[in-house]
């Protein structure tokens, strides 16, 4: 295969525990049209033995080494603060890119100076004729889903099109981007740290794009439980906080009472599959999380330079 370089793009993946998944990963990078100049893997503290692996077989991956645990926000933030590409790309290590990944995003980054970011079609690893996610989408209420999840890759989202945002776990971004609005909210720690994130440079006028001949595939689920008592407590905290911190107050006005239905049906869903305690406690650190949120709103919100009636355009019934 012949290799374009690109003297523009840096990769960047967390990593904890993710020694069974690193070789899927990495050797899809290494077969990648388009080189990036730096693939950085940051560590969270693993105890796998996936550092050494990443050392003793993919030399041309740089990794840097957190103590511990500190979350996916921090991990990639550490990443994109040590990277030098105009243009970061953000990898989960539980994904796989087709050759032309790379340079599909990056030609499609380059194509519209308006597009802050750009997400792919993501199939899942073991099925791939099933969608995994075709971009990130809000529903009426305004909390997020990923769009064509487990429908089939017929054709139905074949169109390249501006969407809200792009999943994390495969993404492309201009760093202007994060010069802009900021990084990952540390806060978050995981889960809705990238939805936080998209909503922030919606506001700011960056827009995403999604581009479905960029293919990745990605085995949802081998980095976190999507039923475990913490990702439910995390998500429902979580989901307060991007609501207090990023949700322009005439819109938060309008939504409010869609929010409130929606949340109280999450309530009602968590209780009918065992899961209650934990979104009862999830919601109640979300509340503890607001006064902070509320003073980060303080540099968010005078960033916004798009209207109400834009952002709702992204917010639709959910299928």
């Amino acid at each position: 295969m012949v290799h374009t370089q690109s003297p523009t793009v840096s990769i960047v993946i967390p990593n904890l525990n993710g020694l069974a998944h690193l070789p899927d990963c990495l050797e899809s990078l290494k077969a990648q049209s388009m080189r990036p100049i730096e693939t950085i893997i940051v560590d969270n503290g693993s105890t796998d033995g996936s550092v050494d692996f990443v050392r003793n077989n993919y030399p041309w991956a740089s990794v840097v080494m957190l103590p511990s645990n500190a979350g996916v926000a921090v991990a990639m933030n550490r990443g994109i603060v040590a990277s030098n590409g105009e243009y970061v790309a953000l990898l989960n290590n539980d994904t796989a890119l087709a050759p032309d990944w790379l340079e599909t995003m990056v030609r499609a980054l380059q194509s519209e100076s308006a597009v802050g970011s750009v997400a792919c079609k993501m199939l899942r690893f073991f099925d791939r004729q099933k969608i995994d996610a075709a971009g990130d989408f809000l529903t009426r209420a305004g909390s997020p889903y990923s769009r064509g999840s487990n429908e089939p890759d017929d054709g139905r989202y074949d169109a390249r099109e501006f969407i809200f945002g792009a999943c994390g776990a495969a993404a492309l971004f201009r760093r202007i981007v994060f010069d802009e609005i900021g990084l990952f909210d540390e806060d978050f720690v995981s889960h809705y740290e990238d939805v936080d994130l998209a909503f922030r440079a919606q506001l700011a006028g960056y827009r995403c794009l999604y581009v479905p001949d960029a293919v990745c595939y990605h085995k949802r689920g081998a980095t976190y439980s999507s039923v475990s008592d913490r990702t439910i407590r995390v998500q429902e905290r979580n989901l307060t906080a991007y609501y207090v911190k990023s949700f322009p107050a005439g819109l938060l006005l309008a939504k409010l009472p869609l929010i409130l239905a929606s949340r109280a049906r999450r309530l009602y869903r968590s209780f009918r599959t065992g899961v209650g305690g934990p979104a009862v406690a999830g919601l109640w650190e979300g509340v503890i999380l607001a006064p902070k949120m509320i003073g980060k709103r303080k540099s968010v919100q005078p960033k916004r330079r798009t209207s109400i009636n834009y952002l709702k355009s992204f917010m639709r019934r959910h299928p």
